[in-house]
This record gives C-alpha cells, sequence and structure tokens, in this order.
C-alpha cells in the first residue's frame, strides 16, 4: 500500500464515519475480556479488538498508534472510528469516548488531561481519569501530528502546514503559523513539532523547516531542505545538544544549527519518510530501508530492509529500535541495525507503538490493541 492509498484510506473514513453522538462522553462499556497468548518472539499478556471491521473494508489501517502517561501508566489510543480508549496496564477498561472522526497520530497525556486531534479538524481535550470533555477546538484542517504539551501550551501541525498553539488548560486560542500549500501533489503526514528552550522547530511539505518563539509564533530561522518532486518534511524534527536533525522525502537529511538554521551536514537517503535518535545514532526510515547515520557528520552506518511501507515514528525500546510498517513491527538492534524480530498480527502496523519498561502496545491495522513484554 503505498503512501497516496493511505492518504485516500484514512480520509474516505473521515467523510463515511457515522455520528454515534455529539462527541460527549457515553455510557463505559464493559471491557472484553482480557485473552493471554504466546509468540516465539514477544510474550503476548493481552490483546482487545476495539474496531469492528467495515461491511466494505477491504484494507484497514490504523495510523493513530497508542500513547502511555508516565504518571500512571494508562494505555490511550484513538482508533479510526474516532473513539478513545483508555485501559489499566493489566487491561482492564479505565473509559470509553466517542468521537467522530479518525485520528492520524498518538493523543498525548500531559497536566492531567488527554489531547487528541482528528481528521475532522477538532482538537480535544479530555480528564485523563474520566474522559470527560474539558475542551474542544475546531479549525478547518486535518490535524495530522501527535500534539505536544510544553510551558502549558499545547502544539499540533495540520496535514495543509498550519502549526496551532493553544492554552493546554482552557483551549484558548494563542496563535497559529500556516505555511500556504504549494499547489501539488504532496506526501501524506507531518511531523510532530519540537520545542526547546523557547524555541519550536517544524518541517513542512514545501520542504522548509522552520524555527518559530513558541509563545508568539514569531519566525526565528526558515530553510529550505527538501529539493525534487516530493521535498516534504514529515518526520518529526529530532534534538541534539545544539543542532537539529531533519529529513526529506526528497532524499535530502540534514544536521543544522538550531541557532541560525545553518547546515551543518547533509546526507542522502532517498524516500527519507521518518526520523528518529538514539545517543549518536540517527535512525532514518525511508520506503524501502531504515539507515543509521552519525549524528556527528551524516556518515552511514548501516542499512536494513523494511518490510512494507512506513507511516508512524520509530520508537526506542530499551537498546531496540521498533519500527512500525504495513506489514507489521521491525525490531532492529538500535546501535548495529541488526534485525532482531518481527513481530505482527496478520493485518500489520502502521501506528507507531508505545513503549513502558519492558511492556510495548501495538496497534494493528485491524483495530486490536496488543500488549507484549520484551524477552
Amino acid at each position: 500500500m503505498g503512501l497516496a492509498t493511505l492518504a485516500a484510506a484514512v480520509l474516505a473514513a473521515a467523510a463515511g464515519s457515522s455520528t454515534v453522538s455529539s462527541a460527549d462522553p457515553v455510557t463505559r462499556p464493559a471491557a472484553p475480556p482480557a485473552t493471554a497468548a504466546s509468540d516465539p518472539l514477544f510474550g503476548v499478556v493481552w490483546r482487545k479488538s476495539l474496531v469492528e471491521a467495515g461491511l466494505l473494508e477491504y484494507r484497514p489501517f490504523e495510523p493513530a498508534g497508542p500513547v502511555v502517561d508516565p504518571v500512571t501508566r494508562m494505555v490511550v489510543v484513538g482508533t479510526r472510528d474516532g473513539h478513545v480508549h483508555a485501559f489499566n496496564p493489566d487491561g482492564t477498561l479505565l473509559w470509553y469516548y466517542v468521537g467522530q472522526a479518525p485520528y492520524m497520530a498518538p493523543p498525548a497525556v500531559a497536566e492531567d488531561l488527554v489531547f487528541i486531534g482528528g481528521t475532522d479538524g477538532k482538537i480535544l481535550a479530555l480528564e485523563r481519569a474520566t474522559g470527560e470533555l474539558r475542551w474542544k477546538r475546531e479549525y478547518r484542517e486535518v490535524m495530522g501530528s501527535q500534539p505536544l504539551v510544553d510551558g502549558g501550551i499545547v502544539y499540533v501541525a495540520t496535514l495543509e502546514g498550519t502549526v496551532i498553539a493553544l492554552d493546554a488548560a482552557t483551549g484558548e486560542w494563542k496563535w497559529h503559523f500556516r505555511r500556504e500549500p504549494i499547489g501539488k501533489f504532496t506526501i501524506l503526514g507531518t511531523g510532530r513539532p519540537a520545542v526547546r528552550d523557547g524555541v519550536l522547530y517544524h518541517g513542512l511539505s514545501d520542504g522548509s523547516v522552520v524555527a518559530l518563539d513558541a509563545r508568539s509564533g514569531a519566525v526565528k530561522w526558515d530553510r529550505r531542505i527538501g529539493r525534487g518532486d516530493y521535498p516534504d518534511v514529515d518526520a518529526s524534527v529530532q534534538l541534539g545538544r545544539d543542532r537539529v536533525f531533519v529529513a526529506s522525502y526528497g532524499g535530502q537529511v540534514a544536521a543544522l544549527d538550531a541557532a541560525t538554521g545553518a547546515t551543518i551536514w547533509e546526507a542522502r537517503v532517498p524516500y527519507a519518510y521518518k526520523l528518529g535518535m538514539a545517543g549518536d545514532v540517527l535512525h532514518a526510515v525511508s520506503t524501502t530501508a531504515v539507515v543509521g547515520l552519525s549524528t556527528r557528520d551524516g556518515k552511514e552506518l548501516w542499512s536494513t530492509p523494511l518490510e512494507g511501507m512506513p507511516f508512524g515514528e520509530p520508537v526506542l525500546a530499551k537498546d531496540m529500535l521498533l519500527v512500525p510498517a504495513t506489514r507489521g513491527l521491525l525490531v532492529l538492534d538500535a546501535r548495529s541495525g541488526r534485525k532482531l524480530r518481527f513481530f505482527t498480527r496478520g493485518s500489520g502496523a502502521t501506528g507507531s507503538p508505545a513503549v513502558s519498561g519492558n511492556r510495548v502496545y501495538v496497534l494493528s491495522n485491524a483495530g486490536e490493541l496488543v500488549a507484549v513484554d520484551l524477552r
């Protein structure tokens, strides 16, 4: 399944989703019984089927993925039917919220709230303990990134090139930065904004990376990195000590000076789509491979074939790199790139997994949430 097909699938699902309620919480259903299973690569602790397959669904996918609250260890996930589910680590259901459209990225948990943005343009803040709606803000674009909360502000990026900043407690509008569409086909996706020392960094579909004042949205610098027919910077910016690392689908992976945006080095990784970092190794995920690069000079350290098409961000679990793709979850040694395992429930896993200690939560494309312990 190509990235264009993924785009058509999620937007069609958004248009065709039925309205269960006015997006207010409903009576919580009883949780399905937890089931134990065994796997030669992972220890499956429990699994939950969260979404019923649609009558005409041929190849469903779940791009959002789960998130773990670091305080309570609760796992929260939004699914393609517009619902948000929260579970205890043992698999018991905490609460259940009925929304109205699919989610493109995981929720975020901060300041006793769960934040999530939908393809219908709504950003929701739900009470962490109960799932009750605290506030809702709507913007007429598709919310594409996982929210980021920093300094009492929640930041969300849209697929159309806008970064939105809202008061985390109230949803009050703070500012927005918008880059007009470049007027041609773009690759589906957007990275999560990154904030450090009062500066927000974000990549755009025209190949640019911007540094904005996190409080006001004022532009500090703006650099064009991506080139070629599809210059999209859809990877989340990775932050080093005094550098920011970025990747473009046009094939450019670069280290920029965090203060000025000047290019320190540039490497070539064709169709680089997502980016992660572990210590001094940068992980660039393309449509065909996962490539390890030195953060110091961009030198290629290793390259491992990818099984399936990428969509979610790679995630670090101890010394292992978990790379989601449409066929399943590729597990690599984070430093050497050696393939350790490949985990699949049959339908693949498009969204990023969530990690809590030795526990990994994976949402399959069939809408099954699986809790596994690494062996």
